[in-house]
């Protein structure tokens, strides 16, 4: 059996949610529980609103307003500081938007290679290292030929494929995914599914949030979160 390596206990409230005049707030998560298992390939749905979004955010250690408990890599995330989980987020975790965030004024290379600059110089290798592995990727998903564009030269399906290249370009062994094909053609959907499907066999652990049921089927694991708990979802 492959080896757990996310465990997650929490009860998440939200002090923004309507009606306003609600002042202690709403309880999205009241006792949710997951783990994901090591190269597992796992999809996540549910209802607008149900919070599918705000799980990703505490998984890839982006929201801690939460009461709980949540293990990642083997690390009580509780106890570990912003600057930690800023490093272990960007060292172990890549994110593929629904939106991809490009910067403008970048070319698409030095937008894959930027979060390259945010590594401990220790865990850092050489920028020839990650150009060829961007260049790799860049291959793979048909998108080298726009290396020196900037983003606003690019279609939307472009645009998500260099997205999921910077995600991936540290190397990271947890990838989350958010509606990362939710804005896309099929022929440019197939493309990122197929890519995500490759990464959990060379090992790595895939958790994607979707509305298509299509994508979701297309995962090994499919669970549902409705009422602030989850479920496996059947087919």
């Amino acid at each position: 059996m492959a080896e757990s390596f996310l465990s997650l206990s929490v009860i998440y409230t939200s002090f923004y949610t309507e009606p306003k005049e609600l002042k202690n707030g709403r309880k999205i998560f009241s006792g949710l529980n997951l783990e994901l298992e090591e190269s597992s390939l796992t999809a996540l749905v549910g209802a607008s609103g149900e919070g599918k979004t705000t799980l990703l955010n505490v998984i890839g250690l982006l929201d801690t307003d939460y009461s709980g408990q949540v293990e990642l890599f083997g690390q009580k995330v509780n106890e570990l500081n912003q600057t930690e989980m800023a490093r272990l987020r960007n060292q172990q975790i890549g994110f593929i938007l629904q939106e991809p965030l490009l910067i403008k004024n970048m070319s698409v290379r030095d937008n894959i290679l930027l979060p390259t600059v945010y590594l401990d110089k220790s865990l850092r290798k050489s920028k020839d290292y990650y150009l060829a592995r961007a260049e790799q990727f860049a291959d793979q998903l048909g998108v080298s030929q726009v290396f020196d564009q900037k983003p606003a030269t690019l279609s939307g399906g472009q645009k998500q494929r260099v997205t999921a290249i910077r995600a991936l370009i540290n190397d990271p062994q947890l990838i989350l995914a958010d509606e990362p094909t939710g804005s896309l053609d099929e022929e440019n959907a197939k493309i990122i599914m197929d890519l995500l499907k490759e990464l959990s066999r060379e090992g790595k652990t895939v958790f994607t949030v979707t509305h298509d049921l299509h994508i979701a089927s297309q995962h090994d694991r499919v669970l549902q979160l409705k009422n602030g708990n989850i479920t496996v979802k059947e087919n």
